[in-house]
Parts: C-alpha cells; sequence; structure tokens
C-alpha cells in the first residue's frame, strides 16, 4: 500500500515522505520502503520502521489552478518530503514566501512547489477551503464521507456565506429527488438565511431561460473542489454520479470493461450503468470544510453471519431469482440491521444463496455471495418520500455501514439534519435527511408503516 511516513529524525522533523508498506513488524509498527529517501550507500531506496500513528494514506489530488493566499495551509516539497507550511507572502509571478511550521523559516517557493494542505482525521480527509471550483457543467463531470455519520450529540453545524454572484450547489428535497445537488448561481439575499438562486442545468416549464427559485441557506453548500480522478474507482466507493442534470450520491457495486461502473443508489434501491467522467469522488461540506471520503468501505471486520429467527411463527415469502430483497445480520453488535442484495437461486430448505450489494468479499474482487435462512429475507420496501421533516420520535432506518438501521428521531437540527437513537447500540449519531427512510414493518406478507411521533 502506498502511503506516507512522517519522520521525526534530525533535520526533518515533521515532514511526510511517501512509502510503500513492506510488512507488519509488531503491534502497531511495520516496515516501509521510502519512494525519493535513499539508503546510506545509495545502492537502494531506504527501509525503516515505523509506528502506525505516523503513517496516513497518500492524500487525493488537489489541483490548484488559483493562486494561493495569504495564510493559506500549504505542503512545501522540500528534500523529497511534504513540510507543513502557511503563506506569508504573495509574490508575483506564481511565487510565494512560506513559512516553515516546524523550523519557522521563510523560504520562496514556485506554485508547483506547493499543495494544499489537508488533515486525514478520523480516517477521512480534511481541506481547508476551495482551491478549485469548476467553471463549467463540462467540468464538473471530472471532480464515501467515508461514512454519512456525522458526530455525536451534535448542535448547530456552521454555515457559509453566500455572496452574490457565487456559484454553489443545491439541494432539492422533491419528491423523488431527494439529496440530489445542483449547480446554481446566487442572484441575491432575500431575507434571512434565505437566497435566490439561479440553476446553471435546470430551465423552467418553457425552456426559455434559466430555472430561478428560493432556497433556504441551510441547502446550499459552495462548489466541492475538483478532485481529478486518473485511476479506477474501486468496489463499494462512494461517488457522485452526475444523473439528469444534478449530482446523485450512490456506491460503486460493479467494475465494468471499457471504464464504466454500476452505481447502487440506496435512497431508491437502483442500479445504473456510469461511464467513469460522469463521476466523482464524493466529498461532504462540514462544519465549513469539506471531508473527502477517497476509499469508503463499510467498516465491518467481520461479515456478518445471518441465522434464522429465533422462536416464533413468521409468514415465510418465496423469492424468485434476481429478485431485490435485505437480509437481517443476527451477529453482535450489529442486531436490527438490514442488508440490500439480489437473490441468486434457491437452495431448499428455506434457504437462499444470495450476492449483496454493498458488501464485498474478503479479497475485495466482488460482492459477497451467501447463504441465508429464508426467515432472515424479506421483499425491499416500497420507497415511502418524506418531502417534510421527519419529527421527534419518528421510527426510521438509517444508512450506515452499508446497510439500514433502525432507531428513532431525538431531534431535528438545521440544515435537514437529525441526531438519531439506535436502542440495539444504545448510541445516537446525526444524519442527513436523504440517508433516513420511514421505518416500515414486514408482518405476516404485507408492509406495515411505523407511526410517526406527535407534532411538536
Amino acid at each position: 500500500m502506498s502511503v506516507e511516513v512522517k519522520r521525526d529524525k534530525e533535520g526533518c522533523y515533521g515532514s511526510w515522505h511517501t512509502a510503500v508498506i513492506v510488512e507488519a513488524v509488531g503491534y502497531d509498527k511495520f516496515l516501509v520502503e521510502y519512494q525519493k529517501l535513499k539508503a546510506v550507500n545509495e545502492s537502494q531506496f531506504l527501509k525503516e520502521e515505523a509506528d502506525a500513528s505516523c503513517i496516513r494514506p497518500c492524500p487525493p489530488e488537489i489541483r490548484s489552478f488559483h493562486p494561493f493566499e495569504h495564510l493559506d495551509r500549504v505542503d512545501a516539497w522540500i528534500n523529497d518530503g511534504w513540510w507543513e507550511a502557511h503563506i506569508i507572502d504573495v509574490l508575483g509571478g506564481f511565487n510565494y514566501v512560506v513559512c516553515l511550521l516546524t523550523t519557522e523559516e521563510e523560504l520562496v517557493f514556485e506554485h508547483s512547489m506547493l499543495r494544499p494542505h489537508q488533515d486525514w482525521v478520523k480516517g477521512k480527509w480534511v481541506t481547508g477551503r476551495e482551491f478549485d471550483m469548476p467553471t463549467s457543467s463540462s467540468d464538473m463531470t471530472l471532480k464515501s464521507k467515508e461514512l454519512k455519520i456525522r458526530i455525536k450529540c451534535s448542535g448547530t453545524t456552521s454555515e457559509p456565506k453566500f455572496s452574490k454572484g457565487m456559484r454553489v450547489e443545491v439541494r432539492s428535497d422533491e419528491e423523488g429527488y431527494q439529496g440530489s445537488w445542483y449547480t446554481a448561481v446566487i442572484v441575491d439575499s432575500i431575507g434571512q438565511h434565505k437566497f435566490l438562486v439561479e440553476y446553471l442545468t435546470l430551465r423552467t416549464e418553457d425552456e426559455s431561460e434559466p430555472l430561478r427559485e428560493k432556497a433556504d441557506a441551510s441547502d446550499i453548500r459552495p462548489c466541492p473542489p475538483l478532485i481529478q480522478r486518473i485511476d479506477r474507482f474501486k468496489m463499494l466507493e462512494e461517488v457522485d454520479a452526475w444523473y439528469n442534470e444534478g449530482w446523485w450520491v450512490g456506491l460503486i457495486c460493479k467494475i465494468l470493461d471499457g471504464l464504466k461502473y454500476m452505481v447502487y443508489f440506496w435512497t431508491t434501491n437502483e442500479e445504473l450503468e456510469f461511464d467513469h467522467f460522469t463521476l466523482r469522488p464524493h466529498q461532504d461540506w462540514i462544519d465549513g470544510k469539506w471531508v473527502i471520503a477517497f476509499m469508503k468501505k463499510p467498516q465491518i471486520e467481520v461479515k456478518p453471519k445471518l441465522k434464522g429467527q429465533r422462536g416464533g411463527v413468521a409468514k415465510r415469502t418465496n423469492f424468485c431469482v434476481g429478485a431485490k430483497v435485505e437480509v437481517r445480520s443476527d451477529e453482535e453488535g450489529y442486531q436490527g440491521s438490514w442488508y440490500p442484495a439480489k437473490i441468486v437461486r434457491p437452495l431448499g430448505n428455506e434457504k437462499y444463496l444470495l450476492q449483496y450489494q454493498t458488501l464485498e468479499t474478503d479479497d475485495e474482487t466482488d460482492l459477497l455471495t451467501e447463504e441465508a435462512n429464508a426467515l432472515s429475507i424479506r421483499p425491499y420496501p416500497p420507497l415511502i418520500q418524506q418531502p417534510d421533516q421527519f419529527r421527534p420520535l419518528d421510527e426510521v432506518d438509517a444508512w450506515y455501514n452499508g446497510g439500514w438501521w433502525a432507531g428513532q428521531v431525538c431531534k431535528v437540527l438545521k440544515g435537514s439534519n437529525y441526531t438519531v437513537y439506535f436502542p440495539t447500540a444504545n448510541e445516537i449519531l446525526e444524519f442527513q435527511h436523504s440517508d433516513l427512510r420511514p421505518h416500515q414493518n414486514w408482518l405476516d406478507g404485507e408492509w406495515v408503516a411505523a407511526k410517526r411521533g406527535p407534532i411538536s
């Protein structure tokens, strides 16, 4: 695996150097081979042991065509490594005076020797500001959130200030379009936390002019920075797909020939085919920063071994080959979670062979195929649109770790966010509106919607 390693040796304290993991050499220690640093005899690349706390994935490339600004955080390329610094003066000709944080030295760098600084925080890459904004819809087609979980017991989230003429993305909560984002320009402010926006890809019904409408600040975000993705997307990586003139979040569920992919959309239980250049790595705008989930995978260390229901008598359902279903996990720590799958074939004795849509094999080369008891399988529930807000005490299913988890809304937050309580785990986590669906129970062969909470 290609990584970056922080060296604390004399003369390079705090600098990050590209390396490859050779092997594990003990508890939380690895032998790494550097890609630029040479051994003493200069005949081969340097190998040394490194603590896991000093190793991180290589950050995604962020191309910055615009000049850096005063006090921007950057990484500077010195002595075959990246050193954290900040801009203290902007010179002409894309040159800058940079102050290194570890040595407090002031040096002059060309633009090409700097990169926007990113922090690796709890398994996510976090950037300080957007460095490259797409200038047209065609640019955008080149463009995990490791999880959609935000923070426990969250308070309010910060909202950016939007100025007239600023290019943004606006979220739709229209029925059938929940969670999709459309590029627009701020036309004007029309009151507290509301703006008039003009869409760049949507037009009026008569097609005569660009569509304009009012939007709440909680449904507006800056355009995400462009991440150039040259290599192929991976299985179960979270992406935004360009579809119907907007960006829709989904998961890579199959890698096809010819730079094509099948993308699974959990909000609609659909699979659609996309070209590589109509996808972009998914990013989330959280507390004024872009959070990158570059390689999103469900964080399940052990694949759930599905077990039959204990006790009671339930009406069994016969499933045909290719049917879209949900499969329950009764594994400790995963009770109450349901994972989307397809029926491969019946096996007899009320068992089926099925293929998951969001879980993969141990070698990460294909989707996981597994046997399951009929009592642990149910049809995919009918889609219930929830255009209005959920209420406190509403029973919901939350999309988390590649599956749907049953919980109850605790609190309605700003920006169409909610805190949800999960009784099986005794946890409270935060979700976006588009990651929740009304809870339904499969009882005696019929779907029964859960009762809603009281109106405040």
